[in-house]
């Protein structure tokens, strides 16, 4: 395994289910990975030592791992202690080209006019560093952002630095060995994307933080020692926010989102209904505080204090959240993850927005030389803004319905009026990348229930009071379909847990006599979920099965300090 600065890495078996959300995949494959396998850990600086019989260093190495986990950090980190002469002192010269500055190039060129337009400074000394190609080392970050196709079955082609191709075809011959076998590449890539394991000699996958820098980072994120302890104890003890927080960038938005609630400054505010009287408890209610905190602080400025009302602050924002929330989602459907100038603009928000207003907290430019795309702070950051637009916008009991079925199930509707329902395309083999899109959406409906969305919302939801009593109806009926996928399921149990009302809960959990999730690798997380909704319902749950699971442990534990009865619990 490799570690960094920014997280762990374990070898790679490069077994991805892409069609599951990147996150949910690598917390289920951490928690199987920590309690079934010797983890083997390897420094940056090491990614090139020799290994296996040979004794031989590889010369391809990938490293793969989920946004915001640290890949481009850890190779940034590598970059600068060769460049001051600590590690990796056997190269030369190090070239770092990221593909979404590689995705401007259309005509055919050669790698070493490729070269030589990007590092000008070289253009000189290009020639002699060719004479001997095992002291070079190409770093090639971002595969993921690549915008063209990659052919890796084409036959090799006889080319090398002074050949004219298409730029898809450099990087794939040089990626494959062959255009200048003898120099080293690092390829890094989000685990969605195909990139075959056997042109590599060394496969990584970033598994994130550990407990102990969690508990690093948190003590270094506050000035005051004794706030920083009592957020890693709150981290510490809430499921669903340990399991988020080995992720570098879900910690910076957790420490974020929670900062004020345990503050020597923090005193109660007379708005009843707001969050700000206790500390977030589930995903979206961070996500949400993340997104207040960032509005008030860096929007509002002097405009607002911590007497001001979230209405008020939501109300003031609503324009800008209305027009971001519906450049996440309409783009979320389609897997969208990065945008041009031209992109903002068409949804109401310009480049002048971004480095202005609270929006450089959500949107970040990606500036290289000669490109600049924006995206997302983070992929859940886009998933969190496109569940808030939806739920502010549905209307109706129905609209909600239909929107479940549709998100969790690829059930079209008919016919509706919501926006968010009309013209939509969807990939139905997608779906399952939308779950934590809907899981956040049920955490935003419910705080619309509430009244936390005020400010924001343009017209009342329609027979409001009857609604968690009519989600219970979806919920069970969806629990009594005997088509219901063992990832479905457990995708359903996460939305009740982050909608978090006794109602719906108690009309949906009776329902569920099994639960199947033979081999599936489960988190903490969801053994919380399976343990909050399935204590609603303690007697008529008839078999679980957890043989060849990961954190069984956990689950039965909680299940029995709550009397959690099955007739047939399978396990290891």
């Amino acid at each position: 395994m490799m570690t960094g600065d920014s997280g762990v890495s374990a070898k790679d078996n490069d077994i991805v289910d892409s069609s599951q959300h990147e996150y949910f995949d690598l917390a289920r494959r951490r928690a199987r990975i920590y309690v079934h396998q010797a983890c083997q850990r390897i420094r940056p600086c090491h990614l090139f030592s020799p290994q296996g019989p040979s004794n031989r260093p590889p010369k391809r190495v990938k490293i793969k791992g989920i946004a915001g986990i640290g890949k481009s950090v850890a190779v940034q980190r590598l970059v600068y202690e060769w460049a001051i002469g600590k590690n990796m002192r056997e190269f030369t010269c190090i070239f770092d080209l990221r593909f979404r500055e590689l995705n401007l190039i259309e005509a055919p060129l050669s790698l070493l006019e490729l070269l030589e337009e990007r590092f000008r400074y070289l253009k000189e000394a290009l020639p002699d560093l060719f004479t001997s190609p095992s002291s070079l080392l190409f770093i090639l970050d971002g595969l993921d952002e690549f915008k063209f196709r990659l052919d890796w079955n084409s036959p090799d082609k006889n080319i090398d630095i002074n050949t004219k191709v298409s730029v898809s075809e450099l990087m794939v011959a040089l990626i494959k060995g062959s255009l200048l076998p003898k120099a080293s590449v690092i390829v890094t890539t989000r685990p969605a994307t195909e990139a075959p394991k056997g042109f590599f000699q060394r496969c990584c996958v970033v598994l994130g933080f550990e407990e102990d820098q969690v508990k690093e980072y948190t003590t270094k994120f506050y000035k005051d020692s004794r706030v920083a302890e009592k957020v890693y104890d709150y981290i510490l003890n809430n499921d669903n926010l340990f399991v988020l927080s080995f992720i570098p960038l879900y910690c910076y938005i957790i420490c974020t989102a929670i900062a004020e609630f345990f503050s020597s400054e923090t005193q109660d505010v007379g708005d009843s209904k707001s969050l700000e009287l206790n500390p977030p408890r589930t995903v979206s209610e961070v996500y949400f505080c993340y997104l207040l905190t960032a509005v008030k602080h860096h929007a509002l400025k002097a405009s607002a204090d911590r007497s001001t009302s979230r209405s008020e602050v939501l109300s003031l924002a609503n324009q800008q959240l209305t027009n971001l929330g519906k450049l996440a989602y309409e783009n979320l459907l389609q897997r969208k993850i990065m945008f041009d100038a031209a992109d903002l603009r068409n949804y109401g928000v310009t480049p002048a927005d971004v480095q202005s207003t609270f929006l450089c907290h959500i949107i970040q430019p990606l500036k290289e030389e000669k490109v600049e795309m924006y995206s997302f702070f983070h992929l859940t950051v886009q998933e969190h803004l496109a569940a808030l637009y939806c739920a502010v916008n549905l209307s109706s009991q129905d609209e909600v319905i239909q929107a479940l079925d549709f998100w969790c199930f690829g059930r079209h509707p008919e016919s509706s009026t919501a926006a968010c329902l009309q013209n939509i395309d969807l990939n139905m083999d997608k779906l399952e990348s939308l779950q934590m899109f809907t899981r956040f959406f049920m955490g935003m409906l419910r705080a619309r229930l509430a009244g936390q969305l005020d400010g924001l919302v343009h017209s009342p939801l329609q027979q409001e009071d009857g609604l968690p009593a009519r989600l219970g109806l979806w919920f069970q009926g969806q629990f009594k379909s005997e088509k219901l996928e063992n990832l479905a399921a457990l995708n359903l149990l996460h939305c009740l847990l982050e909608f978090h009302m006794k109602e719906t809960t108690s009309i949906a959990a009776p329902e569920i006599k099994t639960l199947y999730l033979f081999k599936m690798k489960l988190s903490v997380a969801d053994c919380t979920a399976m343990h909050y909704v399935l204590q609603f319902s303690p007697h008529n749950l008839q078999e679980l099965n957890l043989r060849v699971c990961s954190n069984v442990t956990e689950l039965e534990t909680a299940g029995s300090s709550h009397h959690m009865k099955s007739k047939n619990v399978i396990s290891n």
